[in-house]
């Protein structure tokens, strides 16, 4: 597994359960920034002997080489690429090796200027050369099938997240102020910015100190974002946390997560905050809206009106009963739809399987919006292959 992150973030965590759970039955080895947290959790899955040490989201020739006689010199048979650098260093020495390279872009960045536009001229000519573009959700499929030279390469399999025993005790998630959490990098694909927008709709709806947002993440935007923040006078309603090696602990005792971004794959966060019957108010963008079913597990809201947002805030601050219906219809949908051991799994028989045929690897059918329409063919879960 190649990736060009190791740091705090989803898809450092999508690579950490799927090699958690795959390396239970096969040799993994992993090529990555040594970053924190995820250098030393990846090490303790395979062993300091089967790491290799690349730059954080830096392309060079040295690194590219090292990888190439580590491919080799451990005879290693398949390679996983994991993001936007990890596919640029892996397919390629996937190629030079005669290997089969399977890519996880976790997320598909729109084409919005020249250099989007070179990052998609790379995808498209780096697809010919990989044995399947796996998605991570069924919205990010139709986003990157224009970036697929063979489409019917490309596969979707659904990210995962475990699921935690749930407390014995009473709820206190419902007392004063309640806790809303916000997960983000500060990069324009969170669109963090936004939330400022809705904490202002929610003041001049006059129930602002009803809720304390807790944003844990930390990024190149922060400093801007606190600036405008203390700007718009909404400061005291924000606790920013900065980078944390628990993020789970906040989910836990979270009332509500919100989510601003643009785009996404399928949100390790907003995964994870469902699985421990977290509700979620979240953007109606790629990704969000195949995890949050709209007014059963949440709300989706358009992130060009914010005060759409807070209403669904008060809205949900209104009606403890419709909270915990949406509680136990969150941590159900993640049972059911989003485990770690459908991931690996489905995973396992992509490796295994003859990848360049058509439709969806290893994907339930009621987890797919427009199976029929996206994806013909698809291969319903428990199928041969």
């Amino acid at each position: 597994m190649v990736t060009g992150r190791a740091d705090f973030g989803g898809g450092p965590e999508h690579v950490y359960q799927l090699a958690k759970s795959i390396s239970r039955s096969t040799p993994v080895f992993i090529a990555c920034p040594r970053d924190e947290p995820y250098w030393a959790r990846y090490e303790s899955i395979v062993g300091p002997e089967r790491m290799l040490e690349l730059p954080h989201r830096k392309v060079a020739w040295s690194p590219f080489l090292r990888l190439c006689r580590f491919i080799r010199s451990n005879h290693i048979d398949i390679v996983h690429a994991h993001g936007r650098t990890g596919g640029i260093y892996a397919r390629p020495a996937a190629f030079l090796a005669g290997l089969r390279c399977f890519y996880t872009p976790n997320g598909s960045t729109p084409v919005c200027n020249l250099r989007t536009a070179i990052y998609a001229a790379a995808e498209y000519l780096l697809s010919a050369v990989t044995q399947a573009v796996v998605a991570v959700s069924a919205t990010e499929a139709e986003a990157l099938r224009p970036l697929c030279a063979f489409p019917s390469r490309l596969k979707v399999i659904l990210n995962g997240v475990e699921t935690p025993p749930l407390l014995d005790a009473p709820d206190t998630r419902l007392a004063h102020p309640l806790p809303v959490v916000h997960v983000t990098r500060y990069v324009f694909q969170k669109n963090t910015p936004l939330l400022i927008d809705v904490l202002a709709a929610l003041r001049d709806l006059g129930h602002l100190d009803r809720f304390e947002f807790l944003l844990l993440g930390d990024g190149p935007g922060r400093p801007e974002f606190e600036a405008a923040l203390s700007a718009r006078g909404l400061a005291h309603s924000v606790k920013i946390l900065g980078a944390v090696t628990n993020p789970g602990s906040y989910l836990a005792a979270a009332w509500c997560l919100i989510s601003t971004s643009r785009w996404e794959g399928l949100p390790i966060a907003l995964l994870e905050a469902m699985a421990r019957g977290v509700p979620a108010i979240a953007t109606d963008v790629t990704g969000n809206k195949d995890a949050v079913t709209d007014h059963e597990t949440g709300f989706l809201y358009d992130p060009a009106t914010p005060e759409a947002a807070a209403r669904r805030l008060v809205e949900l601050a209104a009606s403890p009963v419709l909270w915990k219906q949406m509680v136990r219809a969150a941590r159900l949908r993640a049972e059911r739809e989003f485990s770690v051991e459908a991931m690996a799994e489905a995973t396992l028989r992509l490796y295994t399987c003859d990848s360049t045929a058509g439709g969806v690897t290893g994907v339930p059918r009621t987890a797919l919006l427009r199976p029929a329409a996206a994806f013909p063919g698809a291969i319903p879960a428990g199928a041969p292959t």
